[in-house]
């Protein structure tokens, strides 16, 4: 395994814009848990409902052959086999409905046929739905075709899915964010986060398309710091990653490597993954990634170029405890 160290994890006072964006992130987590979890039970309610599912698929199947022009290669195959009650197509065309901007859009109003009482019926329990949806945080705050307001350009940046989803996004936040504040400044991480967001969910609208799931969550913004570091160093000095071979202290250290390892670690799976996933079905935003990397990337041609300042500071490297027993030897 290979991590990246770059600075380390820096104290607030040599990194105050790392900090207060990570506290952002953590306040807005916290605060909307308790509507997060309840919404979230009642969502899966729904999700669990197979009666409502596979109705929804069986009306989204309907939909798909009347007017298939509309609609993926991908959703037109579920949508044969769901019409021949292949099971798993239905309830895969069931879940995937609720993502879909045509569906959702005509859901009340569209002639599905068959029988009128299911339909009437499933078309309740979806106007309860979307209440529920409305009323879930990562819908409030994340970026869908419901939520499409500018506001929610900047929020979905805070907004996240889970726990582990914050923990991830705020770890990376710190080993970036730090460096490049270190580096370059508090102004470069505000604008690498923030405008990196910005031009994630762009990206995302471009590539992937805005959709009635959210798009939530910091990775965006994050790969404007990855992007950043990945291209402003690539000529320049090697940087701190942690390797460790095997959990044992005589195979742990830290290695002075290339930055474009970052562009092979974290940047080079998420163009190859939009390459090869198909939107309808991907859970994961890697459009939004590759466009706050990109952003990033030309915020490092501007501080190679000269066209923007920067500090002349070389990357410190400190030694975690755990090493220095080592070392010292």
């Amino acid at each position: 395994m290979i991590f990246p160290y770059l600075a380390g994890f820096l104290s607030p006072l040599r990194a105050p814009m790392t900090y207060l964006l990570l506290i952002i992130n953590v306040v807005v987590f916290a605060a909307t848990l308790n509507d997060y979890n309840k919404s979230d039970s009642q969502l899966d309610q729904f999700l669990d409902d197979d009666t409502f599912i596979n109705t929804q698929g069986s009306a989204f199947a309907v939909m798909i052959q009347k007017e298939p022009s509309r609609f993926s290669e991908t959703l037109r195959s579920l949508a044969k086999s769901a019409i021949q009650h292949e099971k798993l197509s239905l309830e895969a065309l069931g879940g995937l409905a609720m993502r879909n901007n045509d569906f959702m859009s005509r859901a009340q109003t569209f002639n599905f046929g068959g029988d009128d009482i299911a339909i009437a019926h499933w078309r309740k329990r979806l106007k309860d739905f979307m209440k529920v949806q409305d009323a879930n945080p990562s819908y409030r705050w994340g970026l869908s075709r419901v939520h499409g307001g500018w506001m929610n350009w900047f929020t979905y940046q805070f907004a996240h899915a889970g726990f582990s989803h914050l923990f991830w996004n705020m770890i990376f936040l710190m080993i970036f964010g730090c460096f490049v504040e270190s580096q370059l400044g508090s102004s470069f991480v505000a604008i690498g986060y923030i405008v990196g967001g910005l031009a994630g969910a762009w990206s995302y609208s471009v590539l992937s398309g805005i959709s009635y799931s959210p798009l939530v969550g910091a990775s965006g913004a994050v790969s404007g710091l990855i992007g950043l570091v990945t291209v402003a160093w690539w000529r320049r000095e090697h940087l701190p990653f942690l390797y460790m071979l095997i959990p044992s202290r005589e195979y742990m250290g830290i290695k002075l490597l290339p930055s474009w390892l970052l562009g092979l670690v974290f940047l080079l799976p998420d163009l190859s993954h939009y390459l090869s996933s198909t939107k309808e079905v991907g859970s994961v935003a890697y459009s939004a990634h590759i466009g706050g990397a990109l952003f990033g990337a030309l915020i490092a041609f501007g501080v190679t170029s000269g066209v923007l300042p920067k500090k002349e500071r070389a990357p410190q490297i400190v030694t975690p405890k755990l090493f220095e027993q080592k070392e010292a030897a």
